[in-house]
C-alpha cells in the first residue's frame, strides 16, 4: 500500500467524525483492535440498525466479526471486499477499509438527492426461493413453446377464423335467415352424433373391461385356491419323513468318517514322501562320499604301484648289500617285493569289480581293506623276523 493511501484514509477518517485520532504508523503492525474498532464505528455510521457484536476476546468471535462487516457491506453497499485481508490488521487490511470509508465520504460530501431518486440498494437473500423459481422458468419456456407452435398455424387457422366471424356477424345482423339456423342445425347434429358415437365406443370400451375384471377375478380366485393346496400339500410332505433319509444320514455319517480317514492317510503319505525324498537324498551324499573315499584309495594304490614299477626299493637293496647281507634276504625281499605287488594288483581288479557292479556295501571293502592290510603287517613282521635270523646267522 502506498504512503498516499494511508494519507487519504487517515483524512477521510478524520472528515467523517472518527473519534480517534489515526496516524499512519498505526499499520505497520498487525493491530487487530483498532480495525475493528474502525469497522464497527464505520457499520454504525453507515446502519445504525444493524446488529453487529463487538466481541472480540476469542479467535472465533473475531471470524464471526469479520463475517458479519463483509456481509453488510457487501449485501447492501455492494462493495467487493477480502475478509483474510480485514483479519490481517496490518496495512492490506487499509486498503479494504478505504472502500468503505470512501464510500462513506462520497455520500458525505456529494449533495442530497432527491426522494425520487432514492434506490434500495439491498439484495435480498432469494436462496429459500430457487426450486419455485426453476419451477416458474420451465413453466414460462413451455408457454413460449406453445405459443411459437400455434403462431406456426396461424395462416391455416386464419381462415376458418375469417369464416367464423362472417357467420356471427351475419347471424348478429339477421337473426332469422334460414340459412345460418339450418347451418346451426346441422353442426348441433353432427356433434350430437358424434357424441353418440363417442358415447358407444366408450360403452364398449366399459364393457370389456368388465370382461376383463371378472376374468381377472376368476383367474385369482383359481390361483388362490392352488396356492392354498399347494401349501397343504408342502405341509404335508415335511412332515412325512421319507423312506430312505435314515439311510441317507447312516451314509453321510460314515462318509464324514471315510473323508476324515482319508485325510488323515493323505497326510501321512505326504509327510512320509518327504521323509522318504530325505533320506534318498542323504544316501545319495553318503553313496557319492564313498566314492570319493573308493577313489583316493585306487589313487593311493595307483601311486603305490608306480613306485613300486619305478624301483624306487633300489636303494634299500645297496644298502642291505653294503651291510653284509647275503642272498637269502635279497630273494626274500625280491619275493615280498613281488607279493605286494601281486596282492595290489588283486586288490585294485576286485575294487574295480565292484565299482562295475553298481557299488556295493562300502563297509565289506572296508573290512577287506583291513584284512589285507593285517595280511602285510603280519607278512612285514615275518619277513622282520627272517631278516633278525638272517642277520644272526651273518653274525656267527
Amino acid at each position: 500500500m502506498s504512503y498516499r493511501e494511508l494519507r487519504n484514509f487517515c483524512e477521510q477518517m478524520r472528515a467523517l467524525g472518527y473519534h480517534r485520532i489515526i496516524s499512519m504508523e498505526n499499520f505497520r503492525r498487525p493491530n487487530f483492535e483498532l480495525v475493528a474498532d474502525i469497522l464497527f464505528w464505520l457499520a454504525q455510521k453507515y446502519d445504525p440498525n444493524s446488529d453487529i457484536s463487538d466481541n472480540i476476546d476469542e479467535e472465533r468471535h473475531r471470524v464471526e466479526f469479520i463475517k458479519q462487516i463483509t456481509t453488510l457491506f457487501v449485501s447492501k453497499a455492494r462493495l467487493k471486499i477480502n475478509p483474510k485481508r480485514l483479519y490481517m490488521a496490518d496495512v492490506y487490511a487499509v486498503q479494504e477499509i478505504l472502500k468503505i470509508s470512501t464510500f462513506l465520504y462520497k455520500a458525505q460530501v456529494s449533495p442530497p438527492a432527491d426522494e425520487e431518486e432514492i434506490h434500495d440498494f439491498s439484495l435480498p437473500s432469494k436462496l429459500s426461493n430457487i426450486k419455485s423459481h426453476k419451477l416458474l422458468a420451465q413453466e414460462i419456456t413451455d408457454l413460449a413453446t406453445r405459443l411459437y407452435d400455434q403462431l406456426g398455424k396461424e395462416d391455416e387457422v386464419k381462415v376458418a377464423r375469417e369464416k367464423a366471424l362472417q357467420f356471427l356477424s351475419n347471424v348478429s345482423r339477421g337473426g332469422n335467415s334460414q340459412s345460418e339456423q339450418s347451418q346451426i342445425q346441422n353442426c348441433i347434429q353432427t356433434i350430437l352424433k358424434q357424441q353418440e358415437k363417442n358415447i358407444q365406443e366408450m360403452s364398449k370400451y366399459v364393457g370389456n373391461l368388465e370382461r376383463d375384471q371378472k376374468q381377472l377375478d376368476e383367474k385369482i380366485k383359481r390361483k388362490t385356491k392352488e396356492l392354498e393346496q399347494a401349501e397343504k400339500r408342502l405341509k404335508g410332505m415335511t412332515s412325512v419323513k421319507p423312506a430312505y433319509q435314515e439311510e441317507y444320514d447312516r451314509q453321510e455319517y460314515e462318509l464324514e468318517k471315510l473323508y476324515q480317514i482319508y485325510v488323515e492317510k493323505f497326510r501321512n503319505l505326504v509327510y512320509l514322501e518327504h521323509v522318504l525324498d530325505a533320506q534318498n537324498r542323504q544316501a545319495e551324499l553318503e553313496q557319492r562320499r564313498k566314492h570319493e573315499q573308493l577313489k583316493d584309495v585306487r589313487d593311493w594304490i595307483q601311486i603305490a604301484q608306480d613306485k613300486e614299477l619305478r624301483g624306487d626299493d633300489d636303494g634299500n637293496d645297496e644298502q642291505l648289500d653294503q651291510l653284509g647281507g647275503d642272498s637269502r634276504l635279497q630273494s626274500s625281499n625280491k619275493e615280498k617285493r613281488n607279493n605286494d605287488f601281486m596282492r595290489n594288483q588283486q586288490g585294485g581288479f576286485n575294487r574295480q569289480q565292484m565299482d562295475e557292479d553298481g557299488g556295493e556295501d562300502v563297509d565289506d571293502i572296508d573290512d577287506i581293506d583291513g584284512e589285507v592290510d593285517d595280511d602285510e603287517d603280519g607278512e612285514d613282521e615275518d619277513d622282520g623276523i627272517e631278516n633278525f635270523d638272517d642277520d644272526n646267522e651273518a653274525d656267527f
